[in-house]
C-alpha cells in the first residue's frame, strides 16, 4: 500500500482537520481494557460505573489521548509525529455513544531546533449528551519538503512548574516534592501484537504501528508504539482480583475475606487507585482526570521495558463536584525505557472524591 503524508509547505492555518466519527460501544471499551491492562471497573462494569456516580461505564483518558492521536496521524500521515498534547476531561463519554472528533491548525512555525512544528486547537469530543465531553490542544512536528523528516526523538522540554495551592491541606504537605518510582508500563518487553490490540481497539491503523515493511524503510527503522499508548500488560490484571491464583501471585486481602460482588470491587479498586496513582488522598477512594498534559520524546519499540518516577505537585483544599467531595491532586509521571531515555511525561490533575 502506499501511504501519503503531508508536508509542513502544504498545510494552511485555519484548516479544519477531517472529522472521525466513534461509537463507544462497550465490545470497544472492553477491548481497551484488554489492551492496555488498565483493568479499572469504571471503564468495563456497569454496575460499579453507577455506584461511583457516572451515568454508565466511561471512556478512559489514554483513550480519549489515543483517539485525538489518531485525528491528528490519520490527518497528517505516518511521516508526521505527535509532541505534545494537553487534554481537558469535560464530562464523560459513556457506552453507547457515538462520539465525533474534531479540530484545527492555529499556527505553523519552525521550532527553536529547525523542526517544523504546527499547533492544532479546537480538539473537541462532542456527543449527544455533551457537545465538549473533551477537549484539547497538541503540536505536532510534519515532514518538510526543505527541512527533511521528522526528528526520531527528541529532547526533553524545559521542567513545568506548578505554584502549590496555598490553602495545601495538611495530609499532602509532606507529598510535594517526594518522588516515588512507579510499575513498569510495560513493565514486560513490549510485543508487536499488544501493539495492534491498541490499533484494533482504537481502529488506528497507522503503519508505523503495524505494517513492519513499512516501519522497517521509515526513520525509525522498525515498529513503533502509539505516543499515547499505554501497556500495563497481563499482570496488572492480579490487581484487581483476576489472575490472582497463579503462582506467586499475592491473593487479594478482599478475596481472602470471602468478598463478593459489588463489596468485593469497591475494596479491590482501593489497591487499584494506589497501584495507578503515586499517593491516596485520606477518605477519597474514587479517582477523576480532569486534566493531562503529555508530552512525548522517544517512541517504545516492541521489546522495551520501561519504568517510571512519579512526584505530586500539588493538591486543592477540599471542593465539592457533581461527583461528591474531594480533592484535585496534581503529579507528573516520567516514563522510562531499559536504556534510560525518556519516553514520555504525564502530568495529570485528577479529582479524588467520595460520594
Amino acid at each position: 500500500m502506499e501511504y501519503r503524508s503531508l508536508y509542513w509547505e502544504d498545510v494552511e492555518e485555519g484548516q479544519e482537520l477531517p472529522a472521525i466519527g466513534y461509537e463507544l460501544s462497550l465490545l470497544r471499551l472492553v477491548a481497551f481494557v484488554r489492551a492496555t491492562g488498565l483493568y479499572d471497573y469504571v471503564h468495563f462494569d456497569r454496575d460499579y460505573a453507577r455506584l461511583a456516580g457516572a451515568r454508565d461505564v466511561f471512556i478512559a483518558t489514554p483513550h480519549v489521548l489515543g483517539l485525538f492521536s489518531r485525528l491528528m496521524t490519520d490527518w497528517a500521515g505516518p511521516e508526521s509525529a505527535i509532541c505534545s498534547i494537553t487534554l481537558n476531561m469535560r464530562t464523560q463519554s459513556c457506552s453507547g455513544d457515538l462520539l465525533m472528533i474534531t479540530g484545527r491548525v492555529a499556527r505553523k512555525y519552525v521550532g527553536d531546533d529547525g523542526e517544523h512544528l504546527v499547533d492544532i486547537v479546537d480538539l473537541n469530543m462532542g456527543h449527544r449528551v455533551a457537545a465538549q465531553a473533551a477537549t484539547a490542544s497538541a503540536t505536532m512536528a510534519l515532514p518538510s519538503r526543505t527541512g527533511g523528516p521528522v526528528k526520531v526523538s527528541r529532547l526533553p522540554a524545559p521542567r513545568q512548574t506548578v505554584a502549590a495551592d496555598q490553602d495545601l491541606p495538611d495530609f499532602a504537605k509532606t507529598l510535594i516534592g517526594m518522588v516515588k518510582e512507579g510499575p513498569g508500563e510495560p513493565a514486560w518487553p513490549l510485543t508487536a501484537d499488544e501493539i495492534h490490540l491498541w490499533c484494533e481497539c482504537l481502529e488506528d491503523w497507522n503503519p508505523l504501528y503495524w505494517d513492519k515493511e513499512y516501519a522497517a524503510r521509515s526513520p525509525y527503522g522498525g515498529l513503533i508504539a502509539p505516543p499515547a499508548a499505554l501497556f500495563h500488560g497481563a499482570g496488572a490484571s492480579a490487581q484487581v482480583g483476576v489472575g490472582y491464583l497463579k503462582p506467586g501471585e499475592k491473593v487479594p486481602e478482599a478475596v481472602q475475606r470471602g468478598l463478593t460482588g459489588l463489596p468485593l470491587l469497591q475494596e479491590l479498586r482501593k489497591d487499584l487507585i494506589s497501584h495507578i496513582t503515586p499517593f491516596s488522598v485520606p477518605g477519597c477512594p474514587e479517582i477523576a482526570v480532569s486534566q493531562a498534559r503529555s508530552d512525548y520524546f522517544t517512541p517504545l519499540r516492541p521489546g522495551d521495558t520501561t519504568y517510571t518516577r512519579q512526584e505530586v505537585l500539588n493538591c486543592s483544599p477540599m471542593k465539592r463536584t457533581r461527583l461528591g467531595e474531594g480533592h484535585f491532586l496534581t503529579w507528573v509521571r516520567s516514563v522510562f525505557n531499559q536504556r534510560e531515555e525518556l519516553v514520555r511525561t504525564f502530568t495529570l490533575t485528577g479529582f479524588y472524591y467520595h460520594t
